[in-house]
């Protein structure tokens, strides 16, 4: 099958991480793909094996550049298109109306546009995601398939002693301290300040702990909320802002335990690399992550806001040792067990055989 993918996301978030496992997993079953990108994007850069044609557009919704980029994926011969993004988005709304070709989008997020309406097929990492969508209006029942994000565990290294150490020395973390951590900027969506809560119950609680905090800062970090948590004198010189990496799954390996305090979360995929990693997680109910992880096996699940409970179960993981170990080793076995791209890569094919036959461009298919 030859498949067109337009990213309009530029730098590295976990739109960019999943797509790239994407294409890549399709390279490898066979699939000839054409990539659409932002110019010096992040995915752009990554090194992919097989036969991956490229090129790039701002994704501006003006004739010209409209024409320019369908003109090449029609001359390429793709048999399906499949968009990621906003604006890629509004491109596949574009050449479904005007060309009737086969579009796929996936709702990496969860936003209120009307492309939605116009593809043949969108595709849903969890079920929250598509209940939203469906709720909404925004995309008819039938257009709707639930596939979960593919992870290729190898892709990220496992936990050690020494890239612990590693990791801590290059951010100035004690080698003894207890550490939590998440990945992602640091919004009111992602919610990061329960995590300074639980950093809160933790020194109360007299564990020597520290947070760790990777991503952007956002206008939510410059508002009152966020300011009065951070500047609780208990957790002076504990808390820890890398600001935005590109080694994010690099830092991963300071951590003891990662933490998903996120309101809403489609995936979410620093989990799935935290998991991976081989770091017990803590998280809240968004995305697939219930799906997942199981209570004292390979993670935890709370409700929402329940940094009472997160706290006691990371004060019971702070003083185990082999417990966080075994933990993470099923973690990254559930990943690799439940996310195998090879497996999950025939669900992604069967969308795509619906999208085109409710295309009515039934062009034989590989």
């Amino acid at each position: 099958m030859k498949i067109a993918h337009m990213m309009s996301h530029g730098g590295l978030n976990g739109v960019s991480t999943s797509s790239m496992t994407l294409i890549q997993a399709q390279l490898d079953a066979g699939h000839e793909v054409m990539l659409v990108h932002t110019p010096n994007s992040w995915i752009d850069r990554q090194q992919f094996s097989g036969p991956l044609t490229k090129m790039a557009s701002g994704f501006a919704t003006k004739p010209d550049e409209i024409r320019r980029v369908g003109y090449a994926i029609r001359d390429w011969g793709s048999d399906v298109v499949h968009t990621h993004g906003s604006r890629a988005n509004k491109f596949g709304l574009v050449f479904r109306c005007a060309s009737g070709a086969p579009i796929v989008m996936t709702a990496h997020t969860r936003q209120f546009q009307l492309p939605w309406l116009f593809a043949h097929a969108v595709i849903a990492p969890s079920q929250q995601t598509a209940d939203y969508y469906l709720s909404h209006w925004l995309v008819r029942r039938r257009n709707m398939h639930l596939v979960r994000h593919m992870f290729d565990v190898d892709s990220v290294a496992t936990v050690t002693p020494q890239s612990r150490g590693a990791a801590r020395a290059d951010l100035g973390i004690s080698a003894s301290a207890f550490v939590v951590g998440s990945v992602g900027e640091i919004t009111e969506r992602k919610n990061q300040i329960d995590a300074v809560r639980i950093l809160q119950g933790l020194v109360a609680a007299g564990v020597d702990a520290e947070l760790l905090l990777v991503g952007g800062l956002s206008d939510f970090t410059r508002r009152d909320p966020w300011n009065a948590a951070i500047s609780d004198p208990a957790i002076a010189g504990r808390l820890h802002l890398t600001g935005e990496r590109q080694d994010a799954t690099a830092l991963l390996h300071a951590m003891d335990v990662y933490l998903c305090t996120s309101k809403s979360e489609e995936g979410p995929i620093a989990t799935l690399e935290a998991m991976a990693t081989g770091l017990p997680v803590l998280s809240v109910d968004v995305g697939y992550s219930s799906a997942l992880l199981r209570n004292g096996i390979n993670g935890w699940i709370f409700e929402h806001g329940d940094v009472g409970r997160m706290v006691e179960t990371a004060t019971r993981l702070a003083t185990d040792a082999p417990l966080r170990e075994t933990i993470g080793r099923a973690a990254r076995k559930t990943v690799a067990e439940r996310l195998a791209p090879q497996s999950i890569v025939p669900e992604i094919d069967a969308v795509y055989r619906v999208a085109v036959g409710r295309s009515g461009n039934g062009r034989r298919q590989k």
